[in-house]
């Protein structure tokens, strides 16, 4: 009987950390703004096109260097930090180079785009993952091979690894 009886109190337990945890997840989504008026819809070639507020771009890049900020603050920290042990230490520098090289890529990959005539672009860049937004109605194939082309040449990524979305509307 006293089993069962911690059996429960421990399922009611788990139950209440979970309900806890559920609602700190929901709050930490609400938090995030999302783009008013956004319609999401699938062209014909598997792209998304989504139709958004005019600073999009705008506010996609001062978010990304937000993050970015905050993350390389953070290892700064951990590399300036008398206390770090060596193996930390050579993490840290680590993960702080492939930061800033895919910072590179990314600047480089959205300057080859506008060169290209494309209105905007937005890029991130994780080893494995490259995700392009480009500032358009639709996109030709033409288009689309040329956008894999210069992302494949510049991050060295395969050509499945790229997601390409279109964002269109105001800008």
């Amino acid at each position: 009987m006293k089993k069962n009886i911690w059996v429960i109190a421990g399922l009611a337990a788990l139950l209440a950390i979970a309900v806890f945890v559920n609602v700190r997840v929901n709050k930490a989504a609400d938090a995030v703004p999302l783009p008013t008026d956004t319609v999401e819809k699938t062209s014909g070639m598997g792209d998304e096109t989504v139709t958004v507020t005019e600073d999009y771009f705008e506010t996609f890049r001062a978010d990304r260097e937000n993050v970015r900020d905050k993350e390389l603050a953070y290892l700064n920290d951990i590399i300036g930090h008398e206390a770090t042990d060596a193996e930390t230490l050579a993490d840290a520098q680590s993960q702080k180079l492939a930061l800033v090289d895919g910072m590179e890529k990314e600047f480089t990959i959205e300057s080859l785009l506008l060169s290209k005539g494309f209105q905007d672009a937005a890029i991130t860049f994780h080893k494995g993952s490259t995700n392009v937004v480009i500032h358009a109605d639709a996109l030709s194939a033409p288009q689309v091979a040329q956008i894999l082309e210069i992302v494949c040449r510049e991050t060295g990524e395969d050509a499945k690894n790229i997601k390409i979305s279109v964002v269109n509307g105001k800008k």
